[in-house]
């Protein structure tokens, strides 16, 4: 990208400026319009000021927006009750995450306690609970994002955050005696990059290290390394195994996550890999000897453009999953000695009409998963190429994880959800073909009463462009098709992630309502594999908004509901899609909820970790890329004098994904621009992120708030203003 000219124009606007809005006057931010020319094209920027984190007028703006924006939801009436109805829920569900089982068969997981995660443990799942780390006991404010325990199960290795920031410290807990090792590693960000891999010695772990963490820095995120830490010793001398200093021989770019994985205790090999925000990534391989010398020497496996999403070891060979040669992707096996990517072994073809979502490797074999528009799932187990066996699963699922402890051993676990069913957990058992339920938990209730007279719609609409869409639709079986229904409907579209049926805590609330729950598998996801992907990626992105237009149509046509009734829902990259619909056709929603969304692609690439999204969304530095930027950005296209939906963004102080600026800056325009009475709310949590380590408190707030704001700007008379 080449800049050819910069001009900054007089204040449009000199002071605050009011507006009447709903009724009430807010605050507006002045216009301080830059101008820049990208390959011919012009490009104005009124708010780009606002980029700057340290500007005490604009962390003000958001001080005064957040507070009008919750003072305003506060006065919806009835917005109490959703939130308690909201606990009720979640006291029901599952307070089990992150569970993790040993070769030896010992269970780590996290249990929420007083809206605390505590580490607990137990010697299988029948076995005596014993408690292990309360992280507001050892340092309060703190919760724990991520656990590792250790082959063996004597060590945990523990993530520690606080206020959302994701990035923070690794401790390792000595399980026999409870305490914690002396050291603390800083700068890390497990969840996200990589993990922690124990070596088979049970002394020794790989981790990712983050140079610079403060997001005001030019460098924030780049030239990460990937370390060897010995217990007992000082993480400052801990050595580097793979970065782009360390390792010039290979292609590592300072926004790229070098990582280096061991699959299993008993693996003869390593593996480094170079990845970004993508599934794809360059592969390399080494001897597990390796590690022991001052630098390791990897041997090139796969690039990123072979396609391969998921690989197993088997010995010598790996197993792995490919859309290379197939769109909804095959499994194949090669050696790993003498690899052919080109040639493979194809142990279970593409389906035309499934896509291959998940597979693993035990003792007994290679056992799949099939998805149907990302909404019927299936498993099988390949016996050899003329015979694959269908297992019968112990209720219908929505999505299937399947998880295993590697080919030397038996054990086979899956994870099913649907629409209106928590995760549950099964255990195979290969003799008798059965599954057995896991509970490491008891239930304080259940609320399959509330979902009595309630129906799932599996259907496909024509997009605009001719393409079937799944769309996936849940409301009262009493429903009458009378135009007169609330509809909220989520979706997402990017990084070719599939919106798998779960219990969406937003479900249950507007059911009891009156509304239809929808969930467009917008094109950009992975519902019909890696084409499904691709068909909504850079430069083909407006097939995103676009099918979510048409979706809403769709609807509004078969008369579910009305644009008067119709609420677009999505965050995090889904604010493409949300943004570009309201902006492209604002006549054709109620009011648009954008949480943490991206909204300012133009502006992305310059943004804190926006420069390793480029391999998603694409790059102003060329001239397809910043075309393809330029139509996705929703900031953008905000015109002046156009009646705009309601509209509620929320945004983090302490987001590592999204920079606060991005819905800031699409609320100050939006504000400015339109005409309508509908109101613009901007609420930033000062002491927030992305929203992913947050207490269960806090999210409820946030759903009632949403859902309480919905039901408002649909009319629902129950949820007006007091």
């Amino acid at each position: 990208m080449k800049i050819i000219r910069l001009k900054l124009l007089l204040l449009v606007v000199c002071v605050f400026s009011c507006k009447t809005n709903n009724n009430t006057s807010i605050e507006m931010l002045p216009e301080k319009e830059v101008v820049e020319e990208y390959f011919g094209t012009t490009v104005k920027d009124s708010y780009k000021y606002m980029e700057n984190l340290n500007d005490t007028i604009v962390l003000n703006w958001y001080k005064q927006q957040s507070n009008y924006a919750k003072n305003k939801i506060d006065k919806i009436h009835n917005r109490n009750k959703i939130l308690k109805f909201q606990n009720i829920i979640t006291n029901n569900t599952s307070k089990i995450s992150n569970i993790l089982i040993t070769n030896n068969n010992l269970y780590f997981y996290l249990k929420n306690h007083n809206d605390t995660k505590e580490l607990f443990y137990r010697e299988g799942i029948h076995g005596e609970e014993y408690f292990l780390f309360n992280p507001e006991k050892h340092k309060k404010g703190s919760a724990i994002n991520y656990i590792a325990p250790s082959w063996d199960g004597s060590k945990v290795a523990i993530a520690m955050t606080k206020d959302d920031l994701e990035i923070g410290n690794i401790i390792v807990l000595d399980v026999s005696n409870k305490k914690l090792y002396n050291e603390s590693i800083n700068n890390c960000w497990p969840s996200a990059l990589g993990g922690i891999r124990w070596l088979a010695d049970n002394s020794r772990f790989t981790y990712e290290y983050i140079p610079v963490i403060d997001k005001k820095e030019k460098n924030y995120l780049f030239n990460t390394e990937t370390r060897l830490h010995v217990l007992g010793e000082n993480p400052v001398n801990d050595r580097i195994l793979f970065s782009n200093k360390n390792n010039p021989e290979i292609e590592i770019k300072e926004e790229d996550f070098p990582e280096v994985s061991i699959s299993n205790e008993k693996s003869n090999y390593i593996f480094g890999s170079v990845w970004g925000a993508s599934y794809y990534a360059d592969y390399y391989s080494s001897s597990i000897e390796n590690i022991n010398n001052q630098k390791i020497t990897w041997k090139p496996l796969f690039k990123k453009e072979d396609l391969i999403k998921r690989f197993y070891l088997e010995g010598d060979y790996i197993v792995y999953l490919s859309a290379k040669k197939a769109k909804n992707f095959e499994i194949c096996r090669t050696s790993l000695i003498n690899p052919n990517f080109e040639d493979p072994e194809i142990l279970v073809s593409e389906d035309e009409s499934s896509v291959i979502t998940d597979l693993t490797l035990t003792s007994k074999g290679l056992f799949f998963v099939k998805t149907k528009n990302g909404v019927e799932a299936k498993l099988y187990q390949f016996i050899n190429k003329n015979k694959i066996n269908n297992i019968t699963l112990p209720k219908e699922a929505g999505y299937i994880n399947v998880s295993s402890n590697g080919n030397l051993f038996p054990d086979l676990r899956i994870e099913i959800k649907g629409w209106l069913s928590d995760k549950e957990r099964y255990q195979f058992n290969h003799k008798t073909n059965q599954f057995t339920k896991e509970q490491l938990a008891k239930e304080n209730g259940n609320n399959d009463e509330l979902f009595d007279g309630i129906i799932i719609e599996e259907i496909e609409i024509i997009s605009h462009d001719g393409v079937k869409v799944p769309l996936s639709l849940i409301y009262n079986k009493d429903l009458e098709l009378n135009g007169q229904n609330r509809v909220l409907i989520k979706g997402y579209g990017a990084y070719g992630i599939t919106q798998k049926p779960f219990l969406d805590p937003y479900i249950l609330p507007w059911l009891k309502e009156g509304g239809i729950y929808a969930m467009a598998h917008v094109r950009g996801g992975g519902e019909k594999g890696d084409f499904w992907h691709k068909s909504g990626y850079k430069e083909t992105k407006p097939n995103t908004w676009k099918d979510l237009i048409a979706c809403s149509e769709y609807l509004i046509h078969k008369k579910y509901s009305s644009s008067s009734k119709t609420v677009i829902y999505s965050g995090s990259a889904g604010g493409i899609l949300i943004g570009r619909a309201i902006t492209e056709r604002p006549d054709l929603f109620a009011a648009a909820i954008i949480r943490v969304g991206v909204l300012n692609t133009l502006r992305y690439e310059f943004s804190p970790n926006g420069k390793n999204n480029t391999k998603e969304l694409g790059s102003v530095q060329d001239s397809i890329g910043f075309k393809g930027l330029l139509e996705m950005d929703a900031y953008q296209h905000i015109e002046k004098g156009v009646k705009y939906p309601a509209v509620y963004l929320t945004a983090g102080l302490n987001d590592s994904r999204v920079s606060v600026w991005q819905p800031g800056k699409f609320a100050a325009k939006l504000q400015a621009a339109t005409t309508s009475n509908n109101p613009v709310f901007l609420n930033v949590d000062s002491e927030g992120g992305h929203g992913l380590d947050t207490s269960k408190n806090k999210k409820n707030k946030e759903i009632a708030d949403i859902l309480s704001f919905a039901l408002w700007q649909t009319g629902h008379p129950d949820f007006q203003l007091k």
